[in-house]
C-alpha cells in the first residue's frame, strides 16, 4: 500500500509530489477530509497539514460530505465530482467516500503550519509548474 500525497503550499501557491510508502501510509489510514496530521508523516518535521481531498486508484474523487470508504453512485446537483453545464441539472455520478482507505491513490494536503526549514530543502524538489518545463 502506498499513497502519492500532493503537498501545496498556499503561501507560494507551489503543490509538491510525495510518495508515501507502508511504515508511513499505515499512519494515514481512518482518516477523513478535514483532519489535520502531522508532516512528520511525510518527513516534513514541524509542519502540519490539512486533508482536502483525493482520488481513488481508478481516478474517482473524494467527497467531503460522502462517510465511509467506499465508491457509490450518488444523485449530484453541484459539487466535488459534478459541474453542471446548466442551471437545476443533475446526474448520478460514482463518488468515493471522504475517510482514507487502502484503495486511495492519492491524498490531497495543504500546509497549515510551517515548520523551520522551506518545503524546498525538506522535499529536494522543484515544484510540480517548474517540472513541466
Amino acid at each position: 500500500m502506498d499513497f502519492r500525497v500532493v503537498v501545496s503550499d498556499p503561501k507560494s501557491g507551489k503543490a509538491y509530489q510525495v510518495e508515501l510508502k507502508d511504515p508511513g501510509a499505515g499512519k494515514l489510514l481512518g482518516k477523513h477530509i478535514g483532519d489535520k496530521i502531522e508532516g512528520d508523516i511525510l518527513g516534513m518535521p514541524g509542519y502540519s497539514m490539512q486533508v482536502t481531498g483525493g482520488s481513488d486508484r481508478e481516478g474517482f474523487p473524494m467527497r467531503a460530505d460522502l462517510p465511509g470508504t467506499k465508491r457509490r453512485k450518488i444523485l449530484l446537483s453541484t459539487g466535488t465530482g459534478y459541474h453542471p453545464i446548466a442551471e437545476g441539472k443533475k446526474k448520478r455520478k460514482s463518488i468515493h467516500g471522504r475517510d482514507i482507505s487502502p484503495d486511495i491513490g492519492q491524498i490531497n494536503v495543504k500546509v497549515v503550519e510551517s515548520g523551520a526549514k522551506s518545503l524546498e530543502e525538506l522535499l529536494g524538489k522543484a515544484p510540480k509548474e517548474e517540472k513541466a518545463e
